[in-house]
């Protein structure tokens, strides 16, 4: 029954392609090209969505620069994380105190997970119950944290520490500024 249906249809035994094949093929074109153009838009978006350890290191180099520039900053430590918070490089200066040591990764992973500079959290934390459920979930409010964006995303968060956080949010703007 099928040969008569293609026969019907004008396909069959005649040599030619029955409307079922033709509209099959070209289906199956579309969709190859649908599927590649996804493939290459969900391949740019992982691209643009990481750091490298070569752009860390860089924004880490930048940091160490303007500390070295500007006598009277303390020593500082500094840590990039990717947007999931995950360490990608790190570097303490000499000098640096050890509560850098602490607080500093929890700042990069903080401005990280909020998307936002951990000094402007701190500024719109008021309430004392909601300063408390952040630090007990692990979560600061210290300046120094600061989101990396690139092409408008957050790829990653930059923590640095040393100083007060003034001056930590201070040098982690430079650093980001500088990179």
């Amino acid at each position: 029954m099928t040969d008569q249906v293609e026969d019907q249809e004008g396909g069959g035994s005649s040599g030619g392609l029955s409307r079922r094949h033709a509209l099959t093929l070209g289906g199956a074109a579309v969709g190859g090209v649908a599927l590649a153009a996804t493939l290459t838009d969900v391949a740019e978006a992982a691209d643009a969505a990481e750091i490298s350890l070569e752009l860390a290191n860089r924004v880490i180099r930048a940091g160490v620069r303007y500390v070295q520039q500007h006598p009277g900053t303390p020593p500082m430590y500094f840590v990039v994380v990717d947007d999931c918070g995950q360490e990608v490089a790190s570097a303490r200066m000499d000098g640096n105190s050890r509560a850098s040591l602490t607080l500093v990764p929890i700042k990069a992973r903080t401005a990280a997970a909020f998307r936002a500079a951990t000094a402007d959290l701190a500024q719109r934390t008021t309430d004392p119950a909601r300063i408390a459920s952040f630090t007990t979930a692990g979560f600061s409010l210290l300046g120094g944290g600061r989101p990396i964006q690139l092409r408008g995303t957050v790829v990653g968060a930059l923590g640095v520490g040393g100083g007060s956080p003034e001056q930590d949010d201070t040098v982690a703007q430079a650093a980001l500024q500088g990179f």
